[in-house]
């Protein structure tokens, strides 16, 4: 999911693999160009809960690593953030759920998320804050202005120690200015130097996340901070979708790789742009639809047509799982790795993704050294073999295995205070001695020496300078340094 309605959003490591929602949010690259090994991540929107019946139990955890619970919003002047859709997030009483238990605890969504985190320690949950409609309102307006910048920090974090998430995913669509975009980069540098101060506050060394959506075409690109965004940042999440609909001119794709000649856009456009402008490859998780856009009235691809007919619960947009349309057939583009089903006798095209065209996007994020895939948003996906996100999850190889967060001594619920009932939890890796003085000769007899071309994921060791170093998480082409930031820990000199 991003999906429930909130929505989850997914990464394959992605960060974002779920996202609550009862609708695909996405909208065209036209209006807002495109919202880990290895990540996978879904978005998930807190409607799903309702119109979908999508619930967080009926999450497959197995192929994620990361979760984006989407949207939570903030005000235009103070940056404060805050729920949406407190019945979907908090007080929703599922099966399991008493009504008689002590003390005031957390119910909802965000409880489920947390019991999915004690059940899978390596999935991590983040609140993303914004999306397309709350930032078309105006609603980030505020990123110029340093106090109202602090404001929107304290109260994430706030959110994230109370609720038990492991990060903060900002979908800001999109800076219309060099002090926005600087403003936006201004503060994903803050947020994430306060979640660095929150988890040393709490002893815990496992660092917590900031992510950011990002659009594929220069009206989402075009003011970004890369740079600036790169050193504070998790991840990029890449909208890779979106590139065609009823906005367009002719029926197309609308999430390709290569191609785009009719649009404009393609996912190796975008990607060529970040990287030549700052952001590290290994940072990038590429986005990949679970929905496809329709086209009605058209003999066929990149042809006029004449409305987007009906959809799977909106207009023109059909989920993944109601793919291909019976009487359709398929066609796949293994040039500009892209596919759509078409009904001549109701001269209806959608474009979206089969699971060979999910096969050659692992490939192209492994060929790239991508951080993963992000999805929006889980809902829509298939069960079983037809699975975009277990697609692309298994072509990826072995996924993240950073440890989530569970210990939150300072929510306001007493059960996420608890660990449900259970013992606190640390997230705190074994102590270890970090020096910078010069190598003593202790020895890394057996351990590989660090390559800029390698992937190494966490746990893993390496040597480089005199030093044996371990990964704290995925990372390929960083080079091991004592920094907060990156992904090395400094064990002891060889």
């Amino acid at each position: 999911m991003p999906s429930f309605s909130k929505m989850l959003s997914a990464s394959s490591s992605v960060l974002l693999l779920f996202s609550y929602a009862f609708s695909t949010l996405a909208t065209p690259v036209m209006q807002r160009p495109s919202q880990f090994s290895n990540i996978t991540g879904p978005q998930g929107d807190q409607r799903g809960i309702y119109g979908r019946n999508f619930q967080p139990q009926d999450i497959a955890t197995s192929t994620l690593t990361h979760i984006l619970y989407s949207f939570a919003d903030c005000d235009a002047s103070s940056g404060a953030v805050k729920l949406t859709d407190t019945y979907a997030d908090q007080e929703k009483h599922y099966a399991t759920d008493s009504w008689s238990e002590s003390g005031t605890n957390l119910y909802g969504a965000m409880k489920q998320l947390y019991l999915l985190k004690q059940a899978n320690r390596s999935l991590k949950t983040l609140l993303s804050v914004g999306g397309w409609t709350y930032s078309q309102s105006g609603h980030f307006n505020f990123v110029t202005n340093a106090g109202a910048r602090a404001t929107f920090i304290s109260t994430a974090i706030t959110l994230l120690e109370d609720n038990g998430f492991d990060g903060i995913d900002i979908d800001f669509e999109y800076p219309s200015s060099t002090d926005q975009g600087n403003g936006l980069a201004s503060l994903l540098s803050e947020l994430r130097s306060a979640l660095n101060a929150h988890a040393a506050s709490k002893g815990d060394t496992t660092p917590y996340l900031v992510t950011a959506a990002v659009g594929a075409g220069p009206v989402g690109y075009n003011y970004l901070n890369i740079p600036q965004m790169n050193s504070a940042l998790s991840f990029f999440n890449l909208m890779a979708y979106d590139y065609a609909g009823s906005w367009s001119t002719v029926s197309d794709d609308q999430a390709n790789v290569y191609g785009g000649a009719i649009t404009g856009f393609s996912t190796d456009k975008a990607l060529t742009y970040y990287l030549e402008h700052g952001a590290s490859a290994s940072k990038i998780s590429m986005g990949v639809p679970l929905y496809g856009r329709a086209f009605t009235q058209t003999t066929g691809i990149r042809q006029p047509f004449n409305g987007i007919g009906s959809g799977s619960f909106e207009n023109g947009i059909w989920d993944y799982k109601d793919l291909p349309r019976p009487g359709s057939t398929v066609t796949e583009d293994t040039n500009n790795i892209a596919s759509y089903c078409y009904d001549a006798s109701s001269q209806t095209l959608v474009s979206y993704d089969t699971p060979n065209i999910a096969v050659k996007k692992a490939a192209y994020i492994n060929s790239k050294g991508l951080a993963g895939g992000m999805y929006w948003e889980l809902s829509n996906d298939k069960k079983g073999a037809d699975s975009l996100v277990a697609t692309v999850a298994r072509e990826l190889g072995s996924l993240d295995s950073t440890l989530n967060h569970l210990n939150y001594p300072g929510s306001k619920w007493d059960n996420i205070r608890s660990g449900m009932g259970g013992s606190p939890v640390t997230t705190a890796a074994p102590t270890t001695t970090s020096s910078t003085s010069a190598p003593t000769g202790a020895g890394c007899s057996g351990v590989s020496a660090w390559s800029a071309s390698a992937v190494y994921t966490a746990g893993m060791q390496v040597t480089y300078g005199g030093y044996l170093w371990t990964a704290k998480w995925w990372t390929q082409g960083e080079t091991p340094k004592v920094q907060d930031s990156y992904p090395w820990t400094q064990v002891r000199a060889c």
